[in-house]
């Protein structure tokens, strides 16, 4: 709580500072640029014979030479307040327009992200997943899907309670973030089971990748107490796309090869590849 308020205050006072930063653009223009304008013009509608170039120019300079005497001072003054009030109301149209466009970016962001592990939710897996088979029939480059499981997680839950599980799922969407590339997303695909899209990414090439995270996992120990550790491992399961495959099918064969790495021992990585 110490950390966020004064990053409130900060924000609120940059906000006031650029409504007050637009009223003093719109007084200085008021009072520079828009009452010399309606003075001049105004002398040019009511004494418009100019018989020369050097007329018109004189009659500029008298006008500016006026506009900054106190005779019509006050004229500028109300110019300057006036267009003070319109950036205020401008300046705070925009910080309106600016606040709802991120709350709507915020809001986006939420709708589509796991809370406990900070990665995609399953909701956004198969539209994002959608695009990328589209994207791979038209340009023909690979595509790799991986499906993780946490192994025996609901071990975990029983042994230790739902507070030490989910310590285990946030950990390892922490490992899965840290281990993307910026083109490969990561999603919590079900309870204890994970997906990463790795777009332009060959069958062989996921196999490294997805050994990596396996071992990221399997070295990083979970602590649930003070004075104890939890080992955690995962099977995965890879599996390369095939043209024209359907997307059920991909995903299910990327699934069967994750339920295969278990049948052989768990804690691998299995592809047929």
């Amino acid at each position: 709580m110490t950390k966020t308020k004064p990053k409130l205050k900060l924000s609120s006072y940059m906000r006031t500072k650029s409504i007050w930063r637009w009223a003093s653009f719109g007084a200085l223009t008021g009072f520079i640029v828009i009452h010399p304008c309606v003075m001049i013009t105004a002398h040019l509608m009511f004494q418009p014979r100019i018989e020369s170039n050097y007329t018109l120019g004189g009659i500029i300079l008298t006008e500016f030479a006026k506009i900054f005497s106190l005779q019509i001072l006050p004229w500028g003054l109300s110019f300057a307040f006036i267009s003070a009030l319109a950036g205020l109301f401008i300046g705070r149209n925009l910080q309106m327009t600016q606040a709802l466009r991120e709350s709507e970016q915020r809001f986006k962001k939420l709708s589509i992200t796991d809370d406990l592990t900070g990665i995609y939710n399953s909701r956004h897996f198969s539209s994002r997943l959608k695009n990328e088979i589209e994207r791979t029939n038209r340009y023909a480059h690979p595509l790799s899907l991986l499906i993780l499981d946490l192994d025996n997680f609901k071990n975990y839950n029983d042994r230790y309670g739902h507070v030490a599980g989910d310590e285990v799922l946030a950990k390892t969407g922490k490992i899965l973030r840290n281990s993307l590339r910026k083109s490969d997303s990561a999603y919590r695909y079900g309870g204890e089971e994970f997906a990463v899209i790795l777009p332009e990414t060959k069958g062989d090439e996921a196999v490294h990748f997805a050994e990596r995270i396996r071992q990221s996992i399997e070295e990083k120990d979970i602590v649930i107490q003070q004075d104890k550790n939890l080992s955690v491992t995962a099977s995965i399961g890879i599996a390369q796309y095939k043209t024209g495959e359907q997307i059920t099918a991909f995903v299910k064969r990327a699934d069967g090869n994750m339920y295969t790495a278990k049948k052989q021992g768990k804690n691998r990585v299995f592809s047929p590849l």
